[in-house]
């Protein structure tokens, strides 16, 4: 994996209309700052969760009847209740019954002009951090105007592309690698922590983003079909967006070719064609797979399946046999990654044609499940390890003292049965309990 997380800290300004960075010794890195303000408990206020279930997002068991000290917006104790000392003029909050988690993260969530998203589909079902990846800053406009609670935003700008581009209005259309690295500069100097690439853009120039990035401490994230994973990986993608980002690079190479062909004269094709492709997939024997896992664990390649998007069952939801064979071996391989240790992280892409409207995550979370992870894999996936990927692991995924205060409050059991993760009861954000929002 390139060393992104390894940086000095720096902080991306615009000064005189030039790019200028300077270190920061103190707080997290600018770079990878969320996009809106988050207001902080005030210093002074001191918040106490008694008796929870603590799911701390490190992979441990629970720790039964814990306790969790909050003091402004930062987590100053986190563990057994006999162990705290409770301040005197804390608010207290018994949780008794309840699991207490670190807030989740959605590392595939798009969402434009106005903050009804943020909040039905992320906010209000404990998500409170997520990325969008791709979507241009135009669309995010509405953040400086916005005073209702939403959670921490974190942007790429446009994705970058190539002639023709798969979204003219949301791509940036890059023309070389001198434009890529450009491109790349100008997304940092608007507040971009991450950069999205597209599945168009020569490895070259894939390449120069990523040098370009690594100059800015942020990773490279990208939606693969045309260009082989194999291939971006190792021109330095930190983060792969969707499980058929792997198709080529696991097909029959005649077949790839062929798809490449199609999907590269028209990219509406891939809507038929990539079923086609991963349906023809043969997974147990299939010479190109073990490298491409073990390039994956070695690299420390991020992958997000948004499985949830592609699902498709015999006799279901206009499914065929070619739908639903390509889906189980979709399924299946995110079941080889996890168990080769490959990075896996949770992603909604908003929306999925078998969960219900704003419940993109859940099913997304019941899918990796399905695929062989343990629901407490899926929650620390879910939290430490997409932190590390949105590169705020410093600050943000677990609950550990010196953390910020993003918590959840959820009834049952969700290390148990992950469908408690719909659950949520209290939200908090930055030390502050948030009201429920319409």
């Amino acid at each position: 994996m390139r060393p992104i997380f390894r940086c000095a800290a720096l902080i991306a300004m615009v000064a005189m209309g030039k790019l200028v960075v300077l270190a920061d010794e103190h707080g997290p890195p600018v770079k990878h700052r969320e996009m809106n303000s988050i207001t902080p408990a005030a210093e002074s206020r001191a918040v106490v969760i008694t008796h929870a279930r603590l799911i701390d997002g490190n992979g441990g068991p629970p720790i039964e009847n814990a306790c969790v000290v909050v003091s402004g917006d930062k987590i100053v104790f986190a563990g057994a209740q006999t162990e705290a000392t409770i301040p005197d003029d804390a608010i207290t909050f018994d949780a008794g019954g309840k699991s207490l988690l670190p807030g989740l993260f959605d590392s595939h969530f798009h969402s434009r002009d106005s903050a009804d998203r943020p909040i039905q589909y992320e906010l209000n079902n404990g998500i409170t951090s997520f990325r969008d990846p791709g979507h241009p800053f135009k669309f995010y406009d509405w953040l400086d105007r916005n005073s209702l609670t939403i959670p921490r935003v974190f942007l790429c700008g446009g994705h970058l592309d190539a002639v023709p581009p798969a979204w003219p209005k949301q791509a940036v259309v890059i023309e070389s690698a001198q434009h890529a690295a450009a491109a790349v500069d100008a997304h940092v100097a608007r507040g971009a922590s991450a950069i999205k690439i597209y599945m168009r853009l020569p490895v070259e120039h894939i390449a120069a983003a990523c040098e370009a990035a690594d100059r800015h401490g942020i990773p490279v994230t990208a939606h693969l079909e045309l260009i082989r994973a194999d291939a971006a990986i190792n021109a330095g993608v930190d983060g792969i967006e969707h499980v058929t980002s792997f198709g080529t690079a696991l097909a029959d190479p005649k077949q790839a070719g062929i798809f490449e062909e199609v999907v590269g004269n028209d990219s509406n094709a891939r809507r038929e064609w990539r079923p086609r492709l991963w349906s023809n997939i043969e997974l147990e024997n299939n010479p190109r797979l073990k490298p491409l896992l073990d390039q994956l664990l070695h690299q420390g390649t991020f992958v997000s399946p948004t499985l949830a998007i592609f699902e498709s069952r015999t006799g279901q939801k206009n499914a065929t046999s070619v739908t639903a064979l390509a889906f189980a071996n979709m399924l299946r391989f995110t079941e080889l990654c996890h168990q080769h240790g490959v990075k896996i992280v949770v992603g909604s892409h908003t929306a999925a044609p078998f969960a219900e409207q704003g419940k993109a995550y859940l099913r997304e979370v019941e899918l990796l499940v399905e695929a062989g992870m343990s629901p407490l894999e899926v929650i620390t996936a879910a939290t430490k390890t997409n932190s590390e990927f949105f590169g705020v692991q410093d600050r943000l995924g677990t609950i550990q003292p010196g953390k910020l205060a993003d918590l959840i409050l959820v009834d049952g059991f969700p290390d148990k049965t992950v469908q408690d993760l719909d659950n949520v009861s209290r939200v908090m954000l930055g030390g502050n309990w948030v009201d429920p929002q319409n």
